[in-house]
Formats: C-alpha cells, sequence, structure tokens
C-alpha cells in the first residue's frame, strides 16, 4: 500500500516532467544595473561552464560538500536527474550569455531545501541573489504544488546569506550539523 510520501514522491517526479517537458521555468528579471537575467533548467546547460561556476572557491567554501565536482561525477547526476526529487536552475545574463550561478530546491531529510550561489565573480554585490531568489521562489509556489514549506539550511558564518534569507522570510528554527542553521520560510 502507498504512503502519502509515496503519492507525493511520484507527484513531484511528475511534476518536475511536466515542467521540463514544457520548458517551463522562472521568469526572467532585471538588474538595478539593467542587466537581463534568465533561467535554463539544469540539464541543458553546458557541464564546462556550469562547473565553472560552481567549482568556485567562493561557492565551495560555503556548501556542506565543499569539494568541487568532476565532469564524471555531473554526468552521473544527469544521467539519474529524472528520477531525482529536485528541481535545478542555472542562472545567465540574456545579453552576453554568462553563467552567473545556480539555484535549486531539493528533498533533504529536512524537508524541501533550497540552494543558491552566484559563482561568477562579476555579478557579486549587485543584488541578484535576491532577484534570483524571488524568482524562483515565485515559480515554486506557482508550480510545483507539492511543495509546502520551503527550509534552508546555512553555514553559521555566512551571514551575507543568513541575511539574505532574512529577507526573502526566512527565520532561523535551529542549529543542526555541525555549524549549520536550519532556516524556515515564514
Amino acid at each position: 500500500m502507498k504512503t502519502k510520501q509515496d503519492v507525493i514522491h511520484q507527484d513531484i517526479i511528475k511534476t518536475k516532467i511536466f515542467l521540463i517537458k514544457k520548458e517551463k521555468v522562472p521568469e526572467d528579471f532585471t538588474s538595478s544595473q539593467g542587466n537581463i537575467f534568465q533561467w535554463i533548467w539544469l540539464p541543458s546547460s553546458n557541464v564546462m561552464e556550469l562547473l565553472n561556476i560552481r567549482n568556485k572557491e567562493h561557492v565551495l567554501s560555503n556548501m556542506r560538500n565543499s569539494l568541487p565536482l568532476t565532469k564524471e561525477m555531473h554526468m552521473d547526476f544527469l544521467y539519474k536527474y529524472n528520477s531525482l526529487h529536485r528541481f535545478d536552475f542555472v542562472l545567465l545574463n540574456k545579453d552576453n550569455g554568462d553563467y552567473v550561478g545556480g539555484i535549486n530546491i531539493t528533498l533533504t531529510d529536512y524537508g524541501f531545501e533550497i540552494g543558491k550561489y552566484i559563482g561568477n565573480e562579476n555579478y557579486l554585490g549587485q543584488g541578484i541573489s535576491y532577484l534570483m531568489s524571488e524568482s524562483f521562489i515565485s515559480f515554486v509556489k506557482e508550480n510545483i504544488k507539492e511543495i509546502k514549506k520551503i527550509i534552508a539550511v546555512t553555514k553559521q558564518d555566512n551571514f551575507i546569506n543568513i541575511n539574505l534569507n532574512f529577507k526573502l522570510g526566512f527565520k532561523i528554527v535551529q542549529p543542526i550539523e555541525q555549524n549549520y542553521w536550519l532556516m524556515e520560510m515564514k
């Protein structure tokens, strides 16, 4: 007999496949500098361009798994992507095609956890993380009905991300693991 969790897991996969087939992505947005940003599904991205921004030291230093991804690891991930309980997008500068960052929501032991980064140093400190997070969270709320609550897990010394999460409407729930906060969207 299927449990409620089994049904939710199946529905998440169906929703993801539907959104990928429809090429549905979060809304484009414009930064205060006038740059227009667009989204692509992670499996549609150029592997080497993506790994270049994902493996930057300033990105890895704030991840729970701080090891760089290899091309082989990423290709293995892509091979099973459609069966994973996660949604991943890559952010591009629409004008010049620059790979800027990435965002995802993944079913973890804590719930549906958002993860985000700006890997391209040329786009740091411009408020893009906030705009991309807003765009993505709106997309999740509008298109992925199975997700009722969004959580974040953030290093306790990552004050930039903690403040960004506060601005997005998250609150600290409790410390978890070693040196991380579990945050929940209000």
